[in-house]
């Protein structure tokens, strides 16, 4: 029996949770309070089996160091990653990681966000959320992900600014008179491919590539991981160094000192991203097919790429051409 009478008292003694010796005792008054418990305490060992588990009393900053372990150092930029869940962990006295809430959580996002946009605050949670999620997935950790409830915060849309024929020229113009000898080259593979900056003045010779009459770029340290190839004109190749290993340095202060020194007038946080904008933007606008565009440009959805296919010289039009009434008398 898990419920015994000893001395007009009620005892419950249970071990509710299978595979484990955790044991639940306490004393009631009356039978109808003991037996409440009882079914209270396997009702719970049923849908929250997790609680039968050995109290994982590990605080966040370890969860960290095992995350870094297991995943975190395979990632794109893993020392960005550490330092980012890192202060995250501090500024919330890192706490012992299975009692954290999601309250917790939303008001220590609350704080921050006088001092942060939301854009950050939403990069933020998906990474700590992330980083749960991983650990669950390894079996690392026993419990629910603390904060999975938490959504993230709406944000307007920003735009995407392209730059126009007349502005590309300027700007070629601009860095040509840059003390930074690569600059100029780093931005042209940029405006001819799509590239990320940081994946153009990442080559190598290796990745420059001649094939008979055909030239192509094959990017591999990209944002996503995945390798993707690029075919660039005859002429582009001829003007890519012919040396050995790197063929470029970090270009990407030279190339905004650039920008302020022209009238080009950019959003914040766009400034290095706006010859890829640029590049998708012109091959819509010339009638290139957005599930090219999605592979050139490396998204791993579709719907990232779908930002530029208003850009499309018949986007509206076919809603005139192709509606079920187009036909009808």
């Amino acid at each position: 029996m898990s419920i015994k009478k000893i001395d007009n008292k009620f005892y419950v003694d249970i071990r509710p949770y299978e595979n484990t010796n955790k044991r639940i005792r306490k004393t009631f008054i009356t039978k109808s309070e003991a037996v409440r418990f009882q079914n209270h305490i396997l009702a719970e060992a049923q849908t929250k089996p997790w609680n039968g588990e050995k109290e994982d009393k590990r605080r966040l900053s370890q969860l960290i160091e095992k995350w870094y372990e297991f995943h975190g150092q395979t990632l794109a930029v893993p020392e960005k990653s550490l330092a980012k869940l890192k202060a995250i962990c501090e500024d919330l006295n890192d706490p012992i990681a299975a009692k954290l809430t999601a309250t917790d959580y939303i008001e220590y996002r609350g704080k921050r966000l006088k001092k942060i946009k939301p854009k950050t605050a939403n990069n933020d949670l998906n990474l700590i959320r992330g980083l749960f999620n991983k650990l669950i997935e390894i079996d690392n950790i026993k419990y629910p992900n603390p904060i999975a409830s938490i959504k993230l915060i709406k944000v307007q849309e920003t735009e995407l600014v392209f730059l126009s024929e007349q502005e590309i020229n300027i700007l070629l113009e601009e860095l040509k008179l840059s003390t930074n000898p690569h600059v100029n080259i780093v931005a042209r593979i940029c405006l001819s491919t799509g590239c990320r900056i940081s994946e153009s003045f990442g080559l190598k010779r290796t990745n420059v590539i001649k094939s008979g009459n055909e030239f192509r770029i094959n990017f591999v340290n990209t944002k996503s991981k995945k390798r993707r190839t690029v075919p660039i004109s005859e002429n582009l190749y001829n003007e890519i160094p012919k040396k050995s290993g790197a063929l470029f340095a970090d270009c990407r202060k030279a190339f905004e000192r650039a920008i302020r020194k022209t009238e080009i007038v950019l959003p914040e946080g766009q400034c290095s991203h706006v010859l890829r904008h640029t590049f998708a933007s012109h091959f819509m606008m010339n009638g290139g097919n957005i599930i090219v565009l999605q592979r050139i440009l490396g998204h791993a959805k579709i719907e990232e790429t779908m930002r530029y296919a208003h850009f499309a010289p018949n986007h509206l039009e076919d809603a005139i051409r192709l509606n079920p009434l187009a036909n009808c008398p």
